[in-house]
């Protein structure tokens, strides 16, 4: 019999109770994604857990992602720009070219709406920037005019500022892990961490731990939706 305090059970027992800040990209439904994911990093009960958004749409398994999220300890989210725009009882009026997209998609919506509404408040609660002391999570991004106080109609969707992308006009020591932009895939900088890997569109689902800068994917089941912008590449 191996000695119990051999250097190779050490170090797991020591591993195994190193709390771990983990961050994963939009999910869109894909619970079966997000379970294998989470059993590949080996998720703990003291891992504290994030997830930049979208949980929601394009795939039916929305309401096991989000009733599996809200319900785990050590679990934060920010909103996406599906959880807002889809949970509203109208569409939001924004002053954007998005308008046309939010307002068809909350229309195409309303059998999700109605499955979701035992979650409604708590999606609708969710805050749409997270700062810690060490990082900040956003679904969309912080924009350079506004800095930490970017609306959530800005911070939920924005991708480029005058043609530049949001993330190269960002300044800051401290880091932000985002999602959104499936077509701009993994996206690592020195203080921007992009995470949207299109596991909806046939890619990948995306973790990201913070004191390890390690990285974890698990490959799409299907392609569950297929935009034209996602087949042009």
């Amino acid at each position: 019999m191996r000695d119990f305090f051999d250097s190779e059970r050490v170090v797991y027992i020591l591993y195994s109770m190193q709390k771990r800040t983990l961050f994963i990209g939009d999910v869109h439904g894909c619970y079966d994604e997000l379970m294998s994911l989470l059993e590949k990093i080996e998720l703990s009960d003291g891992d504290e857990l994030y997830f930049v958004w979208d949980l929601i749409n394009k795939w039916p398994k929305s309401f096991e992602v989000v009733d599996f999220i809200r319900n785990r300890p050590n679990t934060w989210s920010v909103m996406g720009n599906h959880e807002y725009f889809l949970m509203q009882d109208e569409a939001p009026v924004l002053l954007s070219r998005e308008q046309s997209w939010v307002s068809s998609a909350h229309l195409k919506a309303s059998f999700l709406r109605e499955e979701l509404e035992y979650h409604r408040e708590w999606l609708l609660s969710l805050p749409h920037i997270i700062e810690r002391e060490d990082f900040i999570v956003v679904h969309g991004g912080i924009h350079p005019k506004y800095g930490i106080e970017t609306p959530r109609e800005v911070a939920t969707l924005v991708r480029l500022v005058d043609g530049t992308p949001w993330y190269e006009l960002y300044n800051w020591e401290k880091p932000i892990i985002y999602g959104h932009w499936a077509v701009d895939g993994l996206r690592i900088r020195s203080n921007t961490i992009g995470l949207d890997t299109g596991c909806c569109f046939g890619g990948h689902l995306t973790a990201y731990c913070l004191e390890t800068q390690e990285i974890w994917q698990v490959q799409s089941n299907d392609v569950y939706k297929e935009p034209e912008h996602w087949k042009n590449l």
